[in-house]
């Protein structure tokens, strides 16, 4: 009773304080509920439910019956039944199910308490043991299977012909007839397999077919996960996808990578690695200067990502005089393995770290059509792998804002802007396949850096023969192909070539499927470019000007072309929004003249499935009159669309409380048949 007695005496200082200002005294006492346990359970499973009964009577009014469970000095489990009146009051508590815990005694306490914060405690041993039960289910997707104790205490298991990633939950039966069922997921905080949890575990096998999928109930260790060895050391499981390891790498020295069935297919990044002996491809000679470094395992893209680092946590960097050991580069066009694993501005996921070949002298190889844009990319270089603290113009700038460097080229191939950017120099392209190395020189320290750019001879990249209306697609990487035709609206193309290539998706704001290989012009009569993905079987496009001379823009009366730009509106999916990287630009054409209409499905954040190009939720854009700032007029929208979308503060926002129905379609229509600067806004679900 004494906590209960200093509670008291505190509420009772608390109210002798306030009654100098009038306020109503708080009336308490240390007389709880008379109280009689007429029942309660004497044992139970962990994740079940125990019983319990009490009589409670008091001249005060009643507040609270607590039954709470206790394992030693801590609570792990408590249920809260309200008690106005004088009764009796029933109710259950579920114990919680952890690992490692052994069977034992706990206890269970009722606690009742009246309005004056009266409290009455009676305490029951209770005895707890770890269920057995007969079986449990392994959820997989729309599939379950049945897991079946193995002989080793606890622990279950299930054989059957399983992909790559069996990734699902495992739940028990009903643990003590009364419902009590208990889900074990995983959880990324902490590292592992949890309870009361349906997220999906990361299994992982060498390979899929058939295997063993296991969970030991006690230990909640389950198999099989993927178990990557970086030179004899344990890699970590950063998430579903990535293992990494951070480690002093030696030049010259050779290093083993086991785990990986198919690792003699997997990219390894030129500028760090080259593979030791063809006939062991797990052994790797490391090229650059010695140092440490994060080495990753990226699954989904089967490559070995390598970052130079400062220590255990930070990423390396440079000094001002060009002392260091890394400088790092983000963009539209480069990304590896291949371009679009980095297209983009997003330093944190994307950012590229060159690597240091010589004291103060870094280079990045990168190859046409593969982890380069032959034809078009914007990127620049930065020391540390953040933003606004330090980064390379292409001029000296005393008015910046941000650390900065000064970084030239005498190359003919690649144009620097004053603002650091790289691009191809007027009328020259990359020759496809192409191996290419860019270097940077910071001998004089980051104001005086020098890029150089060599062509280190070619690779052959994988061609196919794609055709619209027999004519041959140009290839512009290994699975992009683009033709730029002029259409009538009504058209008929039929795609043929690459074993007879059927799309499993074509964009139906350009075009209307009529067959497995041929689709309707939708769109008014123009020039467009039509482009294919070999890897992703989309059928895409882009609106022309007339003479075909670059991408159209929206003229002032209204006609051409417009584009997305921000976050709500990815094509060919929500997760290939533009964010604000002006040359992603969403572009939709003129389905009528002056109208401008975008059909789609909505999905979740980042959905990879095709045709789910509307954010559930989360929108924050703007239609441009040109891939690029190029601002329409003040937006208006139509009576009706104010209820999903919102425009009065210039962007196009989801209204307030509002989440698109996923799955269901809806159409977004811009009418700019005022002009550009009158565009109406119109969306409605379908």
């Amino acid at each position: 009773m004494k906590t209960l007695k200093y509670i008291a005496l505190s509420l009772l200082a608390a109210a002798c304080t306030t009654a100098c200002q009038d306020d109503p005294e708080l009336l308490t006492t240390d007389i709880g509920p008379e109280m009689t346990a007429v029942s309660s359970d004497a044992s139970g499973v962990f994740g079940g439910k125990v019983g319990f009964e009490a009589t409670m009577t008091d001249r005060y009014a009643l507040s609270t019956l607590k039954a709470q469970v206790f394992f030693d000095d801590e609570m792990v489990a408590e249920e809260v039944i309200r008690t106005k009146e004088n009764g009796t009051y029933s109710g259950t508590v579920t114990l919680p199910f952890y690992k490692n815990i052994p069977d034992g005694e706990a206890t269970l306490r009722l606690v009742g308490q009246n309005v004056r914060f009266g409290v009455t405690t009676l305490e029951r041993p209770l005895n707890v043991t770890r269920p057995k039960p007969d079986h449990l289910t392994f959820v997989l997707g729309g599939q379950e299977y049945r897991m079946e104790p193995t002989g080793v205490d606890y622990e279950y298991a299930v054989t059957a012909d399983f992909p790559q990633k069996p990734q699902g939950y495992i739940t028990t039966p009903d643990l003590d007839g009364q419902g009590s069922v208990v889900t074990f997921g995983y959880s990324a905080e902490q590292g592992g397999i949890v309870s009361d949890s349906t997220e999906p575990i990361p299994f992982a096998n060498s390979n899929a077919g058939e295997f063993a999928v296991t969970f030991n109930l006690k230990t909640f260790e389950g198999s099989p996960f993927i178990k990557l060895l970086f030179d004899n050391t344990e890699m970590t499981m950063v998430d579903n996808d990535n293992y990494s390891i951070v480690t002093t790498l030696t030049q010259n020295q050779t290093y083993t990578l086991t785990g990986v069935s198919d690792f003699a297919g997997w990219d390894i990044d030129r500028d760090f690695f080259e593979r030791a002996d063809e006939s062991n491809p797990e052994a790797l000679t490391f090229l650059p200067m010695s140092g440490m470094y994060k080495v990753t395992a990226n699954f989904k893209h089967s490559y070995l990502r390598i970052e130079a680092m400062k220590s255990a946590t930070e990423y390396a960097s440079l000094n001002a005089d060009g002392s260091g050991n890394a400088i790092w580069t983000v963009g539209a066009g480069i990304g590896k393995p291949v371009i679009k694993n980095g297209d983009g501005w997003d330093m944190a996921s994307t950012g590229l770290c060159l690597a240091r070949v010589a004291d103060k002298k870094f280079q990045i190889t990168l190859v046409a059509g593969i982890s380069i844009n032959a034809s078009s990319f914007n990127f620049k270089f930065f020391w540390p792998k953040d933003w606004d603290k330090g980064e390379f113009l292409g001029k000296e700038d005393a008015s910046f804002a941000n650390p900065y460097g000064v970084l030239t080229t005498a190359s003919d191939l690649i144009e620097i802007s004053d603002g650091g950017n790289l691009g191809l120099a007027e009328g020259k392209t990359l020759e496809l396949g192409g191996i290419y190395r860019f270097t940077i020189d910071v001998s004089g320290g980051t104001m005086a850096a020098v890029l150089t750019v060599e062509h280190d001879g070619n690779q052959p990249l994988p061609a196919a023969d794609l055709q619209i209306n027999g004519t041959k697609m140009a290839q512009l990487d290994a699975d992009n192909y683009q033709l730029d035709l002029d259409l009538t609206q009504g058209q008929t193309l039929t795609f043929g070539g690459a074993d007879m290539f059927t799309p499993a998706w074509i964009n139906p704001d350009f075009f209307e499927a009529v067959s497995a290989a041929s689709a309707k012009v939708i769109p008014v009569s123009g020039k467009y470019r039509i482009s294919a993905n070999l890897a992703t079987k989309v059928i895409d496009a882009l609106v022309l000007n007339a003479d075909g001379s670059g991408l159209a823009t929206l003229s002032d009366d209204g006609h051409g072309a417009v584009y997305f730009i921000g976050y709500g509106i990815g094509s060919p999916a929500a997760a290939d929004e533009p964010g604000w990287t002006t040359e992603k630009g969403v572009c939709v054409p003129e389905a009528a003249p002056g109208i401008y209409k975008m059909t789609a499905q909505a999905g979740k954040e980042g959905s990879t499935v095709l045709g789910q190009r509307f954010r559930v939720s989360g929108w924050d854009g703007k239609f441009f009159g040109a891939r690029g700032w190029a601002d329409l007029g003040a937006l208006t929208s139509t009576p009706g669309t104010e209820a999903l979308l919102d425009v009065s503060k210039g962007n196009i926002n989801m209204a307030a409380d509002v989440t698109l129905e996923e799955g269901a379609d809806y159409e977004l229509t811009l009418d700019c048949t005022g002009g550009k600067n009158a565009p109406v806004l119109t969306f409605v679900k379908k």
